[in-house]
């Protein structure tokens, strides 16, 4: 893939200056990159930083479930548990990271600092990050990967109590702070079939003309706004309460 097709890409994507967009990303988009560049993740970052510009935001998980195991988390040297693509963008300069020891995200640009005001208690509920994206509008991207990896879908399963999700609580103990901060997770009943499923949504995101999928080498670039996933979760699952789901 060209470099010239990427920008070719984003330009039918509609993703533009200034915008704030959350990555969902896999590394193996990059590799497809007709470069001379070893890293080539960096560079395709770079490519992305460019496009956003300072006064737009990137954001990208780099959550750390094992901190639910250790009880301790350390926002410096704790690596991001979502995959290279992820853990290259938060090792990056300029980069910060939020402050949740479970649903922590890397960002870059300036709306940082709003982020960064989301409750530390909840990592689904009121006043989670994830209710900061959809006050925001937030664009949703999926780069190599399907829409089941958008963590935000747990965020309405909460606001909607779903049956197969349960609130537990966690204390992790936050090197950088210095303190125990208990935490709210709207967890997956295990003893339940419950394993996220976003095939329905995917199709009426399409019918409803809410998705913008375009080819990007041998990938796809997925992309919605916060408010369609949000309003689109909801009516399916007015209509059947376990539209986001696999119960097989």
């Amino acid at each position: 893939m060209q470099v010239s097709q990427i920008k070719e890409a984003f330009k039918k994507s509609g993703i533009k200056k200034n915008d704030s967009i959350i990555v969902h990303g896999d590394a193996g988009i990059a590799e497809q990159i007709k470069i001379n560049k070893k890293d080539k993740v960096n560079f395709f970052l770079n490519l992305l930083i460019k496009l956003i510009g300072e006064k737009g935001s990137i954001i990208v998980p780099a959550f750390t479930y094992n901190a639910c195991k250790t009880k301790i988390f350390d926002k410096q040297k704790d690596k991001a548990e979502t995959g290279l693509f992820s853990e290259i963008f938060r090792k990056k300069k300029n980069i910060n990271r939020t402050d949740h020891p479970i649903f922590s995200f890397s960002i870059y640009g300036k709306n940082f600092k709003y982020f960064q005001k989301a409750s530390l208690n909840t990592c689904f509920g009121k006043k989670s990050i994830f209710e900061f994206f959809l006050k925001k509008n937030s664009k949703i991207i999926c780069l190599g990967c399907e829409l089941d990896r958008i963590t935000f879908t747990h965020y309405i399963e909460e606001f909607l109590n779903v049956s197969y999700r349960y609130h537990k609580k966690f204390k992790i103990f936050d090197k950088n702070k210095k303190k125990n901060i208990t935490i709210d997770y709207f967890v997956r009943n295990l003893n339940k079939r419950s394993n996220i499923d976003l095939s329905k949504l995917h199709k009426y995101l399409i019918k409803k003309k809410r998705i913008k999928e375009i080819n990007f080498g041998r990938f796809k670039l997925l992309i919605v706004e916060s408010k369609h996933f949000y309003n689109s979760c909801i009516e399916l699952i007015k209509k059947d309460k376990n539209s986001l789901i696999k119960q097989n």
